[in-house]
């Protein structure tokens, strides 16, 4: 087995042939690191207890920071990784190609509305986010189910994605709004089981990432969702610059990862919760979590059945 090491540890150094390679100096320390995925929360600046982080890229990702390890055995939902600061631990989970609900819906329903967009030199999404802020929260008891590909956590890898209460006057902009309130409700049952995890901490900020947080409707939806407010950060690839970070510690350039990272996170929006839609939401979130329970048995059975006779 390998020998365990701190993610600032020396491994190494840059060998001749790669450093050719890569355009670098022979001889450059090389650190151990960690995955992409702890060293986001670094580069995000994650670094504190109650802090939040939102992904909104092809998974749809929902971490948080806290200063104790609490497994989740319940619900079998949230997992807990050691964060790379010294102490803090990151509970997570995701809805396993979330984001791409949305490329799906501009893929195979929303043609026309494509076209309209490209026409007028608009981006597709800001163009449906237009359509779909003028639909009334809750797309008029529209609920969307965000698992096409089954869930990851809990592990219900045969629920399917699913659309349940439409009627003769939703009009694909009801449909829209519903996947982003959707993503959102999962959101509010990972939150509610963080929360029951640890009743001491108060989660006070998300800060989110990835292609969807340009939606500022779709931000307002989680920040009144969570009851939380939104921060949208300038930095796009934290991965990379917690990947830096830990570089710089380890030869000796930064003397503490926490302040460094707080240094480089630069907040350039900020969307405060509403009280009112959250309780609004909040009834919507309860009804999908039911919903959800609900639905799982039906998708059991129908993944049990013999595959359909040949055309």
């Amino acid at each position: 087995l390998p020998r365990i090491v701190k993610p600032w540890d020396i491994i190494g150094h840059l060998s001749k042939e790669v450093a050719n390679h890569c355009g670098l100096i022979e001889g450059i320390p090389i650190a151990a690191g960690a995955g992409d995925t702890t060293t986001s929360y670094l580069g995000a600046g994650i670094v504190k207890p109650g802090i939040i982080f939102d992904v909104a890229g092809t998974a749809s990702v929902l971490a948080s920071c806290t200063n104790e390890f609490s497994p989740d055995l319940k619900y079998e939902t949230v997992m807990c990784s050691r964060s790379v600061i010294q102490n803090l631990w990151n509970p997570i989970a995701f809805i396993n190609g979330g984001g791409l609900c949305l490329r799906w819906f501009r893929d195979e329903i929303a043609h026309q509305e494509k076209k309209e967009a490209e026409a007028k030199g608009q981006d597709f999404y800001e163009f449906l986010d237009n359509l779909a802020s003028k639909i009334s929260p809750g797309s008029d008891k529209l609920l969307f189910v965000p698992h096409l590909g089954g869930r990851v956590l809990p592990a219900q890898p045969n629920l399917r994605g699913s659309w349940v209460g439409f009627s003769w006057g939703q009009s694909k902009n009801h449909f829209y709004r519903s996947i982003l309130e959707g993503i959102a409700y999962e959101y509010y049952y990972y939150l509610k089981i963080m929360k029951n995890l640890y009743p001491d901490v108060e989660f006070r900020e998300v800060r989110a990432l990835g292609g969807g947080s340009k939606s500022k409707l779709w931000n307002q939806i989680k920040a009144d969702t969570l009851n939380i407010p939104y921060t949208i950060v300038t930095q796009q690839e934290p991965a990379i610059l917690g990947s830096a970070i830990i570089g710089g510690y380890a030869v000796g350039l930064f003397d503490d990862l926490a302040k460094t990272s707080q240094k480089f996170v630069q907040v350039k929006d900020r969307i405060e919760a509403r009280a009112e839609y959250h309780d609004h939401y909040k009834q919507y979130a309860e009804i999908y979590i039911d919903l959800i329970n609900n639905l799982n048995n039906t998708f059991q059975r129908l993944a049990q059945l013999k595959e359909s006779p040949s055309i």
